[in-house]
């Protein structure tokens, strides 16, 4: 069965987004801790110039006391240097605290550039996936479908391994879109799908090659086993309103065969599973199995 397409980002793609959102908190948290350190240096180096003032008023009420003057000038031109110091280390924790800031913008950026870009190479890995896939059923589409099978035709020939394929035929779908419309036929086709899908393995092949034809490949299966398998589709399909049974053909890979003309066997062995004998399609005609990939 197709690789259904991702919808989600890869466990990669996640770690380096959280890594990114990680620098940019960080950067922002550093930034933060610098306008702190800085509008801490600034009260820092305010009380120096309060104190230095207070000092400045004090020696000017000294009057003739040249000691004590000669003290308090000495000790406002300290207060007066220190808060220099603080102003600048002020002012280099704000120039760091800017660059941290623009760090972070351009992580930010980044971020949001590859962003875009995963959600860009998720959309064109996505394309060939819904190309591939039946959009209506879920099956594989014809091209992609009949390309599997080549190849599960050459694996099963390299391992010696058994392929049976079923061609299916869906009986009545033209009248019932006459009838009730093509909703109606759509939900039929899905419903013969998801009974595909319920009676038959994971890995099993299941190809809409037509608008009411079906195909499926099994590996590793008898014959007997594969049309057991869609005698209980049958009888499940019985039970859906509207439906008027399925016909099924089946065929064993031979030597040397080619999936073309597997194919074109199970075709020319349609019976009507509904009724348990041979039948033919609802328009009264036989269909020939073309490869055409059209």
């Amino acid at each position: 069965m197709p690789q259904q397409p991702r919808l989600l980002p890869s466990r990669q793609d996640q770690q380096i987004g959280q890594a990114r959102l990680d620098a940019i908190n960080e950067r922002n948290a550093a930034a933060d801790a610098r306008d702190l350190a800085a509008v801490a240096r600034d009260l820092a180096a305010d009380a120096r110039d309060l104190a230095m003032a207070q000092r400045d008023d004090e020696c000017q009420r000294a009057g003739g006391r040249a000691d004590f003057g000669i003290e308090i000038i000495a000790r406002a031109a300290e207060h007066r240097e220190r808060a220099a110091e603080y102003r600048a280390a002020a002012a280099e924790h704000r120039v760091l605290a800017a660059e941290d800031r623009r760090a972070a913008t351009r992580d930010r950026e980044h971020a949001a550039a590859e962003r875009l870009a995963a959600a860009e190479r998720e959309l064109l890995e996505a394309e060939p996936a819904r190309a591939e896939t039946d959009a209506l059923t879920g099956a594989r589409t014809r091209a992609a479908g009949l390309t599997d099978l080549e190849h599960e035709v050459d694996r099963c020939r390299t391992t010696n391994s058994g392929l049976v394929i079923t061609y299916v035929d869906v009986v009545g779908l033209k009248t019932l879109n006459h009838d009730l419309g093509h909703d109606a036929g759509d939900a039929l086709l899905r419903d013969v799908v998801a009974l595909f899908k319920a009676h038959l393995r994971s890995y099993d092949l299941i190809v809409r090659v037509g608008g009411d034809e079906f195909l499926c490949a099994m590996s590793n299966v008898t014959a007997s086993d594969a049309r057991q398998r869609f005698s209980v589709i049958a009888g499940e399909l019985s039970a859906i309103p509207d439906a008027r049974g399925i016909r099924t053909g089946f065929a064993t890979l031979r030597a040397d065969e080619t999936a073309a003309d597997l194919i074109a066997r199970a075709d020319g062995e349609l019976t009507d599973s509904s009724r348990g004998g041979e039948g033919v399609e609802a328009n009264g005609h036989r269909h020939a199995w073309t490869p055409s990939t059209a």
